[in-house]
């Protein structure tokens, strides 16, 4: 509060012109700053409407690669189930390819140790015993078939051949439909006794290596 007691300083005329002076570099610093406040204005909502463009499209390929990355893991969770639930399946077949081969193996050892002699083939003495060793026909495992075709001379009409192991075939004078047959039937008894003596079901040694395999497997999918 002023005291009235107080007696009030006479302002000159240059200290009035130098106040409105100021007064006036202030309304025009004003106006200068206004003048310039809508570019600035316009620049920096540029700038943020630039900045969230970026970042919705950020945040898009973000929400683009997490769903590619979904799917991937349930692709992949769906191939390692699949796989963990046919695994039992898989040694199933695995111990019926491993008889597979058991038997066929037995087989082909108790052919080939079945020696073709002239008192177990009726109408088949020494002299044509010696003839099929001569063409690679010793035992019940060195041919497969019989069949007729051509005479290997073009003459003569039809004759019988043996088909060997190896897919070749060859003629036997001397041997035809009934010694042919006979010589079949000798080979299919073979045959037929070799596969009863086979074994029927693998050893249990063979067993346990299978399981312990798929075993392994299981556990690797599962880790």
């Amino acid at each position: 509060m002023i005291d009235s007691t107080t007696p009030l300083r006479d302002t000159t005329p240059s200290e009035i012109r130098a106040e409105r002076r100021r007064i006036a570099e202030s309304v025009q610093a004003h106006r200068r700053l206004l003048s310039k406040r809508r570019p600035f204005e316009v620049s920096d909502r540029r700038r943020l409407n630039r900045e969230a463009r970026e970042r919705d499209r950020a945040e898009a390929r973000h929400g683009k690669a997490l769903q590619r990355i979904h799917e991937k893991q349930v692709k992949c969770e769906r191939s390692l189930t699949g796989k963990l639930n046919g695994l039992d399946g898989k040694r199933e077949s695995q111990e019926r390819k491993a008889l597979a081969v058991l038997r066929r193996e037995s087989v082909d050892r108790a052919l080939r140790s079945t020696h073709l002699t002239a008192s177990q083939v009726n109408g088949i003495g020494s002299g044509l015993v010696r003839d099929l060793a001569a063409q690679g026909v010793r035992t019940a495992a060195d041919f497969r078939r019989v069949s007729w075709g051509k005479a290997p001379n073009g003459k003569g009409g039809e004759v019988l051949y043996i088909h060997r192991m190896q897919g070749s075939k060859v003629h036997i004078n001397g041997i035809g439909e009934h010694r042919g047959r006979s010589l079949m039937e000798w080979r299919q008894a073979a045959l037929a006794r070799a596969e009863a003596r086979a074994p029927h079901e693998l050893p249990a040694d063979q067993r346990h290596r299978i399981a312990e395999i798929i075993e392994n497997e299981r556990v690797r999918l599962q880790g």
